[in-house]
């Protein structure tokens, strides 16, 4: 190898280390900047402030999602919003809640996406569509329309040559009632994504997505099995005297329905054991519940 070769080499090495070692030096910037926005954005004592707050995150995710090297940059550092990688690695979701004063919640997500023949990124911002909506268990989102919640979860499952996204979810709703969410998610031939598909079976139906909804004053569980491959969750039904529909008096009632995926479809299984998944790792979740619940 002649001198001229090793310099070039060289030259070369030093520009590729410095350029990874200043993506690095970004991330851990802008890693720190995101979880004090998030931050505000959960527990600021005013609208205006979260609203202040949500902005500025939204203008630096944005710029992020664009950085070299973002999409497999763990953001581990970050406690405050959800950060969830698809399990085909297709795509990350980027997802956080606002809690208003007068106890509703505005939802937030990007889809970030990596192309890896160009090595080109980029993202679709999502809206929250869920507000006054009617129907939502039987409604099919396009255009960037979402049914908002943070996610805890997603799964990957294929059929007939067909990606489905199940996301696993969570939203407060408002001063009387929380809601689990299951949303499926999958993409047109334009690689835009669609929310909703009816394939969902339950005993009253066939739905497009699965929304729980019971009183604030108790807690409920939701959450993939892996050694089952069931998404395991309460029963719920409504407190002594409260009528059928009434849901800020709905509790679990210590048994579990799960759903499998079965021939394309997920399929309600009523009256399964209990199961403790332990392997899950939940901590985002975790402390942005933690952060509704401070003072």
């Amino acid at each position: 190898m002649n001198r001229r070769f090793k310099y070039l080499l060289f030259v070369v090495l030093s520009i590729s280390l410095t350029s990874q070692a200043q993506n690095g030096n970004d991330f851990i910037f802008f890693e720190a900047r995101l979880q004090t926005l998030a931050n505000k954005v959960l527990t600021a004592t005013t609208d205006s402030l979260k609203e202040e707050a949500n902005r500025l995150l939204v203008e630096d995710l944005e710029e992020v999602l664009l950085i070299k090297g973002s999409f497999h940059y763990s953001f581990e550092n970050i406690e405050n919003l959800s950060i969830i990688d698809a399990p085909d690695e297709s795509f990350k979701i980027f997802n956080w809640v606002m809690p208003k004063e007068n106890g509703s919640f505005e939802y937030f997500a990007y889809l970030q996406f990596y192309n890896k023949r160009s090595k080109n990124l980029h993202f679709i911002k999502l809206h929250d569509a869920s507000h006054d909506m009617e129907n939502e268990q039987f409604k099919i989102l396009e255009g960037g329309d979402w049914y908002g919640a943070l996610y805890s979860e997603v799964l990957h499952n294929s059929f007939n040559k067909k990606d489905y996204y199940t996301l696993v979810g969570w939203d407060g709703n408002n001063e009387f009632t929380t809601k689990r969410i299951i949303d499926i998610l999958h993409f047109n031939e334009e690689l835009q994504p669609i929310f909703g598909a009816p394939i969902l079976k339950m005993n009253d139906g066939t739905r497009s997505r699965m929304v729980m909804e019971y009183s604030k004053k108790t807690s409920t569980n939701m959450a993939y099995n892996e050694d089952t491959e069931y998404i395991v969750f309460d029963q719920l039904e409504p407190i002594d005297g409260a009528e059928k529909g009434m849901y800020e008096f709905y509790v679990p009632n210590l048994s579990y329905d799960g759903l499998t995926f079965k021939n394309g479809k997920w399929r309600l299984v009523e009256n399964i054991p209990a199961y403790n998944d332990k392997k899950r790792n939940r901590k985002q979740l975790k402390n942005i519940e933690r952060g509704l619940q401070a003072p």
